[in-house]
């Protein structure tokens, strides 16, 4: 592995979102060698490739591939040399943290090869909400994900291309949580997970998005817990997994309590897109 390996960055867009300069700045602002590929309606690319130079734009799927159809558009396209993969939506961010946890994981002897550390809540002016609870054991996700805990957020999340090659996709017959189903297929092919502890992207929260349809949310990931995780972890297991992640998570659940008053994560997506 070269000293600075190739990251792909790949933002999904139509074009007209008004965080998208900001999106791109933060992921222009990393340390790093990065192809940034913006991915988006055809009449747009070429629009898009001028009001950024050195970015390039590459044709989506169409209205009904959605983000997700955009994603596998993009990595199909994408130049051959690139070793680490991960994306970014046109209203989030990366953090600096980010790039330096990709510097700090590199230089280890064998990075694992799926990498995910914190993501802040965002409002549209940028202001926090909120640190979204995370879960830094991995041998504890399959049996949060059981229980309908969502233990970690993609913003930010870093994927080495022998794991985007053995994916090959992201699902898309999945509206909102093809990403869910994207590490999950991962985790069960048992490539190894990493968390560091340190801020690596912004979810930001605004009117109308489709995240804050957490029907249909939750019914997608319930579905693809049950696809890849039909043997439910023991009783046991569940328990120490539920109860280390609300001890590590105890200093966010206080905070969002002080500033957002006693909202579960759901709530709180659906009543904060609401309400910025």
């Amino acid at each position: 592995m070269s000293p600075t390996p190739r990251l792909l960055v790949v933002t999904p867009t139509l074009g007209r979102s008004r965080f998208l300069d900001r999106t791109r700045e933060s992921v222009a602002g990393q340390p790093l060698e990065i192809t940034h590929l913006l991915c988006a309606p055809a009449p747009k690319c070429a629009e898009l490739e001028e009001r950024y130079p050195g970015v390039r734009a590459v044709p989506d799927a169409g209205p009904q591939g959605g983000i997700y159809g955009a994603l596998n558009a993009a990595l199909a396209a994408a130049p051959g040399a690139w070793e680490w993969f991960t994306y970014i939506n046109d209203d989030d961010t990366l953090l600096p943290g980010f790039g330096e946890v990709c510097l700090r994981h590199w230089r280890e002897a064998e990075p694992a090869p799926v990498v995910y550390g914190d993501v802040d809540l965002i409002d549209e002016a940028g202001r926090g909400l909120a640190r979204i609870t995370v879960e830094p054991e991995a041998s504890r996700i399959a049996a949060l994900l059981q229980q309908g805990i969502s233990p970690l957020m993609q913003q930010g999340m870093l994927f080495h291309r022998r794991v985007v090659d053995c994916l090959r996709a992201f699902d898309v017959r999945y509206r909102l949580c093809a990403d869910l189903d994207f590490w999950l297929r991962a985790y069960v092919a048992g490539f190894k997970f990493r968390y560091y502890p340190q801020r690596v992207a912004q979810f930001r929260l605004r009117a109308g998005q489709l995240s804050g349809s957490t029907a249909v949310t939750q019914r997608e990931q319930d579905e693809i817990v049950r696809r890849h995780l039909p043997v439910r972890a023991s009783a046991a297991e569940l328990r120490r997994a539920r109860w280390g992640f609300r001890w590590h998570n105890l200093p966010r659940y206080l905070e969002r309590i002080r500033t957002r008053g006693f909202k579960r994560s759901y709530a709180l997506l659906e009543t904060g897109a609401a309400k910025t």
